[in-house]
């Protein structure tokens, strides 16, 4: 756990160093590289940049995705729907665990989102709710579980969503 933490730590701070950056694609493909090769150091493992997403594959066959600003494509984001109002900051995906990080969401759009979520995931549930936070937990009794947190006044909404091993 305390790797992949290091691992996501590492990637978020990369991605906050090469997304500023412009140029021409000489110069990209050159950081790109160089910021390659400055993690594969940092924590011995693959790294492949493309663009604003970092992978990182362990030597023991974990992979970590990091960035890119949009909705994930993997089979995991497919179990729950697209949240498709605001502004994605992150995304990562960790065997098992996806994690959305969205901005500029608002209040409205996140409560028809909570709606269509409380469609699937029944079971379980917990949901909370005070004057500065929602938070809302619940599985879909077929191994997925979700877990949404809306903070307010930030209009901010991280998205978990979890399969259980068999």
């Amino acid at each position: 756990m305390k790797r992949i933490l290091a691992c996501l730590l590492v990637c978020s701070c990369l991605l906050a160093v090469i997304l500023p950056l412009g140029g021409c694609g000489i110069k990209k493909k050159a950081e790109q590289a160089i910021s390659e090769k400055i993690v594969e150091k940092a924590l011995g493992d693959k790294v492949d940049i493309k663009g604003d997403t970092v992978t990182v594959k362990g030597e023991d066959g974990e992979e970590i995705t990091v960035g890119g600003g949009k909705w994930p494509d993997t089979d995991l984001a497919k179990k729950i729907p697209e949240f498709k109002k605001g502004k994605i900051a992150t995304s990562a995906t960790v065997d098992n665990n996806l994690m959305v990080f969205m901005e500029e969401v608002k209040a409205d759009d996140f409560e028809a989102y909570l709606k269509e979520i409380k469609k699937t995931y029944t079971q379980d549930v917990y949901e909370s709710r005070t004057d500065n936070m929602v938070t809302f937990g619940g599985n879909d009794g077929n191994q997925i579980t979700v877990a949404l947190n809306f903070m307010i006044k930030e209009g901010s909404m991280g998205i978990s969503v979890e399969k259980k091993d068999e």
